[in-house]
């Protein structure tokens, strides 16, 4: 799949802008990632929204979305950001990451990009989406990296004017988590993420 023609689609925030003068995509990283996904009709979950970078991303891939997040507050930002031919591909949700509203073992394909650092119970939440995974499913999560996060710390800086947090769980703890609980888990590395791949759940 030839990605850029979709970059011209996806508006590029302030931060995006940022970033490419600093010689980084993060937009590029997640459609990377995204086109990594098996192949699927059931809908692609999403946690957590934000500002709709990685949504507006799967809406270019899969054709149904359903991203959630703890607010949709920044859901006007989302709009602008998902290309107006894919907007009918997604629908949002307002839901809480430690206690996820899906029945156990029923979701195929779950994303979660560049959160876990912002959440206050990670391992909580970690184990929330094990738990709704299908076994045969496929979970992605990454975060930042360490050049990841100090890059971030630069654009909270300009643009936010205030700290950009690490949070309180690893990627190696993650790892670690994901291993236990899977069979098959590959990372994928990005210039600011990892990313690891959890299929095959035990």
């Amino acid at each position: 799949m030839n990605i850029d023609p979709y970059f011209e689609l996806i508006p590029q925030s302030q931060s995006d802008q940022l970033l490419r003068g600093w010689g980084y995509d993060l937009l590029r990283e997640y459609f990377s990632i995204a086109q990594q996904l098996p192949v699927t009709n059931s809908p692609v979950i999403e946690l957590a929204t934000g500002t709709g970078r990685m949504c507006a991303t799967l809406s270019c891939i899969f054709p149904t979305i359903l991203s959630g997040d703890i607010t949709l507050n920044d859901l006007p930002r989302v709009y602008q950001r998902i290309p107006e031919q894919f907007m009918e591909r997604v629908n949002f949700v307002q839901l809480d990451m430690e206690a996820l509203p899906f029945p156990s073992k029923s979701i195929s394909t779950l994303v979660c990009l560049n959160t876990m650092h912002e959440v206050s119970h990670p391992h909580l939440c970690l184990q929330e989406m094990i738990r709704v995974m299908n076994p045969k499913g496929t979970l992605v999560i990454g975060d930042f990296n360490q050049t990841g996060f100090d890059t971030m710390r630069r654009i909270h800086e300009i643009v936010y004017h205030n700290d950009h947090q690490e949070g309180f769980i690893s990627t190696d703890e993650i790892e670690k988590i994901l291993t236990s609980s899977f069979h098959y888990v590959h990372s994928v590395t990005t210039p600011l993420n990892i990313t690891y791949f959890a299929s095959d759940k035990r």
